[in-house]
């Protein structure tokens, strides 16, 4: 009998310690499988087609805030995300504002109602606005600090480009022939250049939802100058090289199209 208590200890014993081990491999199995679900996953993501609308709050500096104030952009960017996730694409954008402290056309004015007199001798008030755009190139950095997500994360870029801005004299009614044809060219101060630009934020890639999106500070200086040949209320040309700046809030909505590069075939993600 005690040999028998013995044998059957010694095979319980066993079973259990077989059940533990299997239980143990079957864990360490799951870890290896979640692991690599994780590296196919960042491997999955190296390559991206990124298309994003934006808009931009902008703050005019030195130069540039001497002729307007707060002002606006709209535009859109299409880039590449390749390995180790950097990003190259190219955009354009539109800047517009009301806020224009420079009044070219204020000769033209009567000094009673500050108003200009039209063809038919009526008084008639003239909007004057920003009007401009940008194109450049942009060549950016993502920083990602997540195994999860790998193409999150905070994102620095630098933007060489050209920049174009001018007062755009609203004379929609075509009343007032002093602004008729290349006489208005005279007084919208024309202005362009060469521009490089620098950006910072944050940057969230979803693959199956729309729900991708960046945020963040946007820099742009223009070495600019003045393409008029003449300015009539100066009754000069302006030919001095300018330094126009701009400190800007950005956001974004980003439509990412992952891809996934393998031996023989190529998978999309939308």
């Amino acid at each position: 009998m005690p040999c028998i208590k013995v044998l059957l200890i010694y095979v319980f014993t066993l079973a259990f310690a077989c059940q533990s081990f299997a239980q143990i491999d079957t864990d360490r199995m799951d870890s290896i499988e979640s692991a690599k679900k994780i590296r196919k996953k960042a491997t999955a993501a190296n390559n991206a087609v990124l298309i994003s609308p934006f808009y931009t709050a902008l703050f005019p500096v030195g130069e540039l805030s001497e002729r307007f104030g707060f002002s606006n952009n709209v535009g859109g960017n299409v880039s590449l995300k390749v390995k180790h996730n950097w990003i190259i694409g190219i955009e354009g954008d539109y800047l517009f504002g009301s806020q224009v402290k420079e009044n070219p056309i204020a000769p033209l004015l009567t000094h009673s109602t500050g108003q200009l007199i039209g063809n038919d001798g009526s008084l008639g008030d003239i909007p004057l606005e920003l009007s401009g755009f940008e194109i450049v190139l942009r060549v950016g950095k993502l920083i990602s600090f997540s195994r999860k997500h790998p193409n999150s994360g905070i994102e620095i870029s630098l933007a060489p480009g050209y920049m174009q801005h001018k007062i755009w004299i609203n004379d929609n009614a075509n009343n007032f022939p002093q602004l008729d044809g290349d006489y208005k060219k005279g007084y919208d101060r024309l202005t362009n250049g060469a521009m490089v630009g620098a950006g910072l934020g944050y940057q969230y890639l979803e693959k199956r939802k729309f729900l991708s999106f960046y945020g963040g500070l946007d820099f742009a200086a223009g070495f600019t100058q003045e393409v008029r040949n003449w300015n009539f209320d100066l009754m000069s040309a302006d030919k001095h090289r300018r330094l126009d700046m701009l400190i800007g809030i950005r956001v974004a909505w980003v439509i990412p199209v992952f891809t996934t590069i393998s031996k023989s075939t190529e998978h999309y993600y939308y």
